[in-house]
């Protein structure tokens, strides 16, 4: 039952994601980012929270979800206050609801982020028996795809940050960012393996056939910001996430039919 409804609500989000895009074309939505786009970012987020909460129990599901929320919102903030003359100063205040001059969107969009790379690489790397090296890979398979993500969030989200764009190509300090938020999620990764190893729940999941479902959020958060990112002309970006985030996917599918193989074998 529990599936059936977290499923049924996946389906419909993704319908309304089509909606968003068709009102897009026809220029009733905003290319830029609003209150209404921060919105559907909060659904996604709470389908991250949801997926934890599920898959690892209330407790260490919540406390994945506060480790998330709590350590992105707070580089956000620290990333803002730096390239702007204030926190409070450099954010849009029309992308819902701001708190210390961050976006609470920012927030839910790092919980999708996360928790759809942590999906995908623990399936890619659940068959490994060393378990330093399969944490190692896992958190660099994960951050290289929030590093890829974030070469696409970050030009768009210059919009609510405010900050000065010129070109719609890599500059080096967008390379600068990129770099820095592949740092920050390999540590957040390696946080988490290390919180579901010691709790014996690495390879434990309550519902794994939602698995395909949060990983179906995911790409459609990354849908968004690609119709975003092509409304922008971000053309040599979108190359790079397409291709590195459908990798990815492929890989994480292939393991993913080889387990299903397994099982039906068993059974």
């Amino acid at each position: 039952m529990v599936e059936k409804r977290f499923r049924f609500f996946v389906w419909l989000y993704m319908a309304l994601f089509f909606l968003a895009v068709v009102l897009i074309v026809l220029n009733i939505l905003p290319v830029r980012l609003t209150a209404i786009h921060a919105l559907f970012f909060m659904v996604s987020g709470i389908f991250a929270i949801i997926f934890l909460i599920l898959q690892y129990g209330k407790g260490l599901g919540s406390a994945i979800t506060i480790l998330i929320f709590a350590v992105s919102t707070s580089i956000e903030w620290m990333q803002t206050s730096l390239t702007t003359n204030g926190p409070l100063a450099g954010v849009a205040s029309d992308f819902g609801l701001v708190i210390k001059g961050i976006p609470v969107a920012f927030g839910f969009i790092w919980l999708v982020l996360i928790v759809g790379t942590h999906v995908i690489a623990r399936e890619i790397t659940i068959k490994i028996k060393i378990d330093w090296i399969r944490g190692g890979i896992y958190a660099v398979i994960a951050a290289t795809m929030v590093m890829v993500f974030e070469m696409l969030i970050e030009p768009v989200a210059m919009q609510v940050k405010q900050l000065a764009t010129s070109t719609p190509a890599l500059t080096v300090v967008q390379m600068t960012d990129a770099a820095n938020w592949w740092m920050l999620g390999l540590i957040l990764h390696l946080m988490i393996y290390f919180m579901l190893s010691l709790t014996d729940q690495w390879g434990v999941l309550h519902f794994p056939t939602l698995k395909s479902e949060l990983v179906l959020v995911y790409w459609i958060v990354l849908s968004f910001f690609l119709v975003l990112g092509y409304f922008m002309g971000l053309w040599s970006i979108i190359i790079i996430v397409l291709v590195g985030n459908i990798l990815f996917t492929i890989c994480y599918y292939l393991s993913l039919e080889n387990d299903t193989k397994k099982n039906l074998l068993q059974e």
